[in-house]
């Protein structure tokens, strides 16, 4: 059995968690043994992996079993925000379990888990060394000094990594028009999700749940209400749309925008069971600027969902090149969503058309088929030196 040392800023609800969780069976059928290790969530709904079967392990504990250790340990220093000193004690942390595990494999996910346990397994000398970008935060996140900062970073832990993954084909090409690595150096790995739950509850059975009469017209917005998933841009497709009612699952810090819907709007939070909702939608709406993959449209074609979005990187590989949906130009704003859902709703036979179509290809994000290709990374990445056998310059 083999060992992989799995590192999560944050167990938040979200698309790395709930991958990471649905990873961790089918990869010990395939020989290795994961152990996964969390921050802490700061003002922000977490997933438990208690919940998904995992053993919760102390940090002490961890270091007794060494090897042996299974499941899933918190490191309570690690968190989301900047804070040098706790920093420190999270890196002397993952340090201190990288050690005791003695991995084959460190992977990291999320930009704090990358650069602090990334650095902690080139000082514990693993011999392969992997992060997963899920999207990015170089830019449309912070102002321009702090993002070029933060870019020199990522470019400089690339140059040491043996193995760089993306959740999409155009956060790929983001990554290396950044500049953070060569495209080729970059593997797309899709996102592992298990869908079977959404298929199973039928549109009828959530509404009632939710008290949705059948008439109305269900637009779906679900994921963190924060700017760059642009929750006021949705708000204002369904004031747009008189019959329309929102069902929002997710939490933030722009919830506020969507007070004006009043009683159209069925605000659930940050679910951690989003397929019992989401068949209650009839269409699914994305107004990000940009995504790395949004997990909720491959969700939503599983529960029978058509989606529109604009065509921004992340919502494009989803509509477009894995799945089937309607995408509007970002130039199009508003308007041009509302066109789309006015479509979907006028046109069932195209709605079902490209459900249909979408749901041919949802293969690929089974767990056991992206476990296959990660254990085939991992193989292949064994012996290789980082950046393509060059160090990039000021790495850490």
């Amino acid at each position: 059995m083999r060992r992989i040392l799995r590192v999560l800023t944050r167990p938040n609800v979200g698309g790395p968690t709930r991958q990471a969780l649905a990873l961790h069976a089918p990869l010990r059928v395939l020989g290795w043994q994961t152990l996964l290790v969390v921050g802490r969530c700061e003002g922000e709904a977490a997933l438990d992996p208690a919940d998904q079967g995992l053993e919760r392990l102390s940090y002490a504990e961890v270091l007794r079993r060494g090897p042996e250790a299974e499941g899933y340990v918190e490191v309570a220093e690690l968190r989301r925000s900047l804070h040098p000193l706790r920093d420190l004690r999270a890196a002397w942390a993952l340090r201190g379990l990288t050690r005791a595990f003695r991995p084959d494999v460190v992977h990291t996910h999320q930009s704090k888990a990358g650069v602090l346990a990334r650095r902690a397994a080139w000082r514990e000398r693993v011999g392969t060394v992997a992060h997963t970008f899920h999207g990015h935060v170089l830019q449309d996140y912070f102002v321009r000094p702090f993002a070029r900062w933060i870019r020199r970073i990522e470019r400089q832990l690339a140059g040491r990594t043996t193995l760089l993954c993306a959740v999409s084909p155009s956060c790929r090409s983001e990554l290396a028009a950044l500049g953070v690595a060569a495209a080729e150096r970059i593997h797309v790995v899709a996102p592992a999700i298990e869908l079977a739950p959404f298929a199973a509850i039928p549109r009828a059975a959530a509404r009632a749940a939710l008290g949705i009469p059948e008439p109305a017209l269900v637009l779906g917005f679900v994921g963190r209400l924060v700017p760059i998933k642009r929750p006021d841009l949705f708000a204002e497709v369904v004031r747009r749309i008189p019959q329309a009612v929102a069902l929002v699952l997710g939490e933030g810090s722009e919830r506020a925008v969507l007070t004006p819907l009043g009683p159209r709007l069925h605000a659930l939070g940050a679910v951690p069971e989003p397929w019992r909702h989401l068949s209650a939608c009839d269409v699914l709406v994305l107004a990000s600027e940009r995504e790395g993959c949004p997990l909720v449209a491959i969700e939503a074609f599983a529960a029978g969902v058509p989606v529109v979005g604009f065509d921004v990187p992340g919502i494009r590989d989803a509509l477009d090149t894995w799945g089937a949906g309607l995408l509007v130009p970002r130039a199009a704003g508003v308007e041009g969503l509302v066109a789309a859902v006015r479509r979907l709703r006028e046109e069932p036979a195209l709605a079902a058309g490209l459900v249909a179509r979408a749901r041919r290809g949802l293969d690929r994000f089974a767990p056991a088929a992206v476990a296959q290709e990660l254990a085939r990374l991992y193989g292949l990445a064994e012996g290789v030196r980082p950046g393509a056998g060059r160090r990039a310059r000021g790495s850490p």
